[in-house]
């Protein structure tokens, strides 16, 4: 190849180099917000009383161990009782607090712990079924 023909080959790589550049940094900034949103901004909070979770809930319900997530509705009312949906499916169940600690139950087949968080980013409540592989994130309904 001539010097010409180097330096053409050389302007085009960097030419592409540059078009290519923005675009990685956009995609690592994405998967960073992505990471932050995902994570609860504040250490878990104790749960003392059935009116820090009260109320109605969405947000996302993964199935599976990373499998697909679908939206997850949840209401908690103040005597414990609770109704969950996704998709076609309706659990009921109950809330159970103890030692700052929650957990529940759902038609007697699915249990697992409730995890709350309170912080400047807002509270949230992740629920982690214990034999059942899924896990629930969720917002309170503005």
């Amino acid at each position: 190849m001539t010097a010409t023909g180097d330096a053409c080959v050389r302007a085009m790589l960097m030419d592409v180099s540059r078009a290519i550049r923005p675009a990685v940094l956009l995609v690592l900034a994405t998967v960073a917000l992505a990471a932050c949103a995902s994570t609860p901004s504040a250490p878990p909070a104790q749960i003392t009383d059935m009116r820090q979770i009260e109320g109605k809930w969405q947000g996302l319900i993964t199935l599976g161990f990373g499998g697909p997530q679908e939206r997850y509705y949840l209401t908690v009312k103040p005597a414990g009782g609770q109704v969950a949906q996704w998709g076609m499916n309706w659990q009921w169940g109950k809330v159970t607090l103890s030692g700052g600690s929650a957990s529940f139950e759902m038609d007697g087949l699915t249990n697992g712990t409730i995890t709350y968080y309170e912080g400047p980013g807002g509270r949230s409540l992740v629920l982690n079924a214990n034999f059942d592989a899924w896990s629930a994130n969720v917002s309170p309904v503005k």
